[in-house]
């Protein structure tokens, strides 16, 4: 598969992953809602702003960007995991850190391939 090809489909699982966290998120604490719902949020919106950034000028910094806020997703998804979250209980944890592992895969193997054409 060509670069583009994998960056397409990297865009659409971040996108998809968007759709299934957002009714999730809504149902975050009301006290949380200015801090780990927008943090989440905003986390997982940088990582698609990212890639989008990546496909538009190939500047390999926008990957390990969306790399690092993939990270932070991950990290504060488990936090509300571990705050035990009616939201974010087991069976959406679950599911949530299996969607952001073949996001993070993805994201890795267009890494190692940039990496390789240097």
């Amino acid at each position: 598969m060509t670069t583009q090809g994998k960056t397409d489909q990297l865009h659409q699982k971040i996108y998809d992953f968007l759709l299934y966290i957002y009714p999730l998120l809504s149902k975050y604490p009301k006290f949380e809602k200015f801090s780990l719902q927008t943090a989440t949020r905003n986390a997982i919106l940088e990582m698609l702003q990212e890639v989008i950034k990546w496909d538009k000028t190939a500047t390999k910094s926008h990957l390990y960007a969306a790399d690092t806020a993939l990270q932070q997703s991950k990290e504060l998804l488990r936090l509300a995991n571990d705050l035990k979250y009616s939201a974010m209980n087991a069976q959406h944890y679950g599911t949530s850190s299996r969607k952001l592992k073949e996001i993070g895969v993805m994201l890795g193997e267009l890494i190692e391939e940039v990496k390789a054409k240097k």
